[in-house]
């Protein structure tokens, strides 16, 4: 899984989830995918912007 794959699920995660912990978003990733991510992981990548073109570009 590439990184801006990776941020657009943590992204939609946390949308789903608004207010959550950056941890408690890790462990549910994790329940999910079983790919292994720390909070402060979670927390560097939904911090990153989101491109938006690339999500049009595979519509």
């Amino acid at each position: 899984m590439n990184r801006p794959e990776l941020s657009r699920q943590l992204q939609a995660l946390a949308h789903r989830h608004p207010g959550t912990h950056p941890y408690t978003l890790a462990l549910r990733f994790q329940a999910q995918t079983g790919r292994i991510l720390s909070g402060l992981q979670v927390k560097q990548l939904l911090a990153e912007p989101v491109n938006h073109s690339i999500h049009a570009a595979k519509s």
